[in-house]
């Protein structure tokens, strides 16, 4: 291993002493591992107080937390897997100011809290806060009118005023230069540019910038990124994170808005948390209310998870930095307890009691002879562990693990499915063999499923009615696709062939309109639907994916977030029972060669059960009409 060294830079601003750390890193090693991190963690069940009176809390939100349950997360599903419930900050806060209330008075009644506001689930700093209880104490006049609106409406009020300012610090891909022009030099300029919210809708929005610094590329220690200081004047969704985006600025770890390939450089090579967006709310500034005459003013430290990557992989930017970020009131010290007040939270016990073998660990075993296993793979499980899989605390047992478990011996994976997929998965055992034989094994097993007399056919269900730039591919029955898919860095790989065969077609009926839209295509959305049968010849990265997204095809997979079309996708997860991260393809026929280990393979993998439910709404002769092809390829989907 290549040795790294490192200086130490001080930097002292009106006495106060930043050191910057300066080092130079192999291409192989973790930089930020080597650093030490002294800011809130989740696992550290503690919360941090930054400014509290009788009627508004501020605390520091730290990255990877949930501001408060909703339908896509909670703490049901961790107690599951037998993982520590997640708490989110509403609870946390209100069990951390009782923890210090009681301090001075065992007494004190635990009171519930109010948001004013949300932040990413990845990002971090100040939350604001209101007693729950003070909505309950307005004041009345002689008629019994409302003089005066609870904490909660005033807050809100008060954020949503033009005067009221929320200052978000970032570290964006890219130096601050767009198009040949350098933002750096404009200082604060408003982007004004409407955005969709989350059913699709343009809403309108603007948002303040100020690149603050910025350093080009210079090998993998030294990458493109800037420092951007953000103030939205409207509260859309996800407003600063695509605003950045259509600068060519991606916030670093936004993998919705940001870019993939940047994010995991980040994450692989710089140890960048998995559910870290480098956004940080630093100062929250609001005008005056009838409860808080004096209005508020609060800044939450950046943590040193953002500040390490700075110390480490960009120390120029942050010494530019500095000054400008002293100036808007943008605090870089490590939090201490006796600046702040730091409360405990605790995860209730009725949910710890709850904390059970997650039952969904188990798996079903398709064939199993003396050297390999074929299991049947279920959606939204990675088949093995990855630097994704051991930082997301959320992530379900892989397949490995899963086999390995069920059939009492280590395993040996011959191939792989993509997370969000389903099937038929491949493995060898290796506990009644030799040393030599297992590898031998799966050599062989990999090298026989690479043949052309290997057979692999997927059943995808797809948005789109089976053709495209006027061609009918419901009547050419099966037809070779040859058409170059780019790998997982971007590069274009040519031969990239795949049979295709659409076997069936429908129109949905419109989705009822419960909401006041309008909009005619709303209800349209996502009603054309095909089943494809696909077999891929080559085994290239997301290749019937990619296959069928083209420009060529035209009708991509449902529920594909890389590469189909996400308005469809979330109106299929909303109204037609799509299960989430959950991508409609499944290997369901597994045909292989004899090897001189192993006999000729062919199993077969029923559907899953969220694809049956979906499958089960449409209409009955698209259904007849599907399994009858299907079923002549061996293939029963209901």
């Amino acid at each position: 291993m290549s040795s790294s060294s490192s200086s130490d830079t001080t930097i002292s601003t009106n006495d106060k002493t930043v050191t910057i750390l300066q080092r130079s890193t192999h291409k192989n090693m973790s930089s930020l591992s080597d650093t030490t991190t002294t800011s809130t963690t989740t696992n550290d069940k503690t919360v941090t107080i930054l400014q509290r009176s009788k009627h508004h809390i501020v605390a520091l939100k730290p990255p990877s937390v949930v501001c408060h349950h909703s339908g896509w997360t909670g703490s049901r599903s961790k107690s599951k897997r037998g993982e520590e419930p997640e708490i989110p900050m509403l609870q946390r806060v209100r069990d951390g100011l009782h923890d210090i209330d009681t301090r001075d008075n065992e007494n004190a009644p635990m009171r519930k809290v109010n948001l004013i506001h949300r932040l990413d689930r990845g990002a971090s700093g100040c939350l604001l806060f209101t007693y729950a209880d003070d909505d309950d104490n307005k004041l009345s006049d002689n008629d019994g009118n409302v003089s005066i609106k609870g904490d909660t409406a005033q807050l809100i009020d008060s954020l949503q005023s033009d005067n009221s300012i929320k200052t978000y610090v970032a570290l964006v891909r890219g130096e601050g230069i767009l198009r040949g022009e350098d933002m750096k030099q404009q200082g604060w300029f408003e982007v004004d540019r409407p955005i969709k919210d989350e059913d699709g809708d343009l809403k309108d929005a603007t948002t303040l910038f100020n690149f603050v610094s910025g350093q080009p590329e210079n090998g993998l220690d030294r990458p493109r990124m800037s420092l951007v200081l953000c103030r939205p004047k409207n509260g859309r969704w996800h407003q600063i994170r695509r605003h950045l985006n259509g600068l060519s600025h991606p916030i670093l770890g936004d993998s919705t808005h940001g870019h993939s390939k940047t994010n995991k450089e980040w994450k692989e090579k710089r140890n960048l948390p998995g559910e870290r967006i480098c956004l940080h709310l630093g100062r929250l500034q609001m005008i005056s209310t009838e409860n808080i005459p004096n209005g508020i003013d609060v800044s939450a430290p950046l943590l040193d998870d953002m500040l390490d990557m700075l110390r480490v992989y960009a120390p120029d930017v942050l010494k530019q930095a500095l000054p400008t970020l002293k100036e808007e009131g943008i605090l870089v010290d490590n939090i201490h307890e006796d600046k702040y007040e730091i409360g405990k939270w605790t995860v209730p016990e009725v949910l710890l009691q709850s904390k059970a073998h997650y039952e969904d660990n188990d798996v079903t075993i398709l064939e199993e002879s003396t050297n390999i296993v074929v299991a049947g793979k279920p959606p939204v499980v990675a088949c093995h562990q990855s630097s994704w899989t051991r930082g997301n605390l959320r992530e379900k047992m892989p397949m490995l693990q899963r086999v390995r478990d069920k059939v009492g011996s280590k395993i040996n994976l011959v191939h792989r499915l993509d997370r969000g997929a389903s099937g038929c998965l491949l493995c060898v055992k290796t506990k009644s063999a030799d040393d030599s034989t297992p590898c031998s094994i799966t050599k062989a097993l990999i090298e026989s499923m690479q043949s052309e007399e290997a057979t692999k056919t997927y059943v995808a269900l797809c948005e789109g009615d089976g053709s495209w730039n006027g061609i009918n591919y419901l009547h050419k029955g099966w037809f070779t696709f040859d058409n170059p898919v780019k790998d997982e860095n971007g590069n274009l790989i040519e031969h990239s062939v795949t049979d295709l065969c659409f076997v069936a077609s429908t129109t949905l009926p419109p989705i009822k309109n419960t909401s006041n839209d309008t909009n005619p295509d709303r209800e349209n959305e996502g009603r054309k639907i095909s089943i494809v049968l696909a077999r891929p010849k080559s085994g290239r990265w997301h290749q019937i994916r990619q296959h069928l997204s083209s420009g060529t095809i035209g009708n991509s997979i449902l529920g594909d977030s890389s590469h189909g079309r996400s308005r469809t996708n979330r109106v299929w997860k909303k109204k037609r029972h799509l299960m989430k991260e959950r991508v409609c393809l499944h290997l369901a026929r597994l045909q292989i060669p004899a090897t001189e280990y192993t006999d000729y393979i062919d199993v077969t993998c029923p559907l899953a059960p969220d694809l049956v439910k979906m499958l089960k709404a449409m209409p009955k002769s698209f259904m007849d009409e599907a399994k009858t092809i299907l079923e002549k390829e061996g293939i029963h989907i209901i």
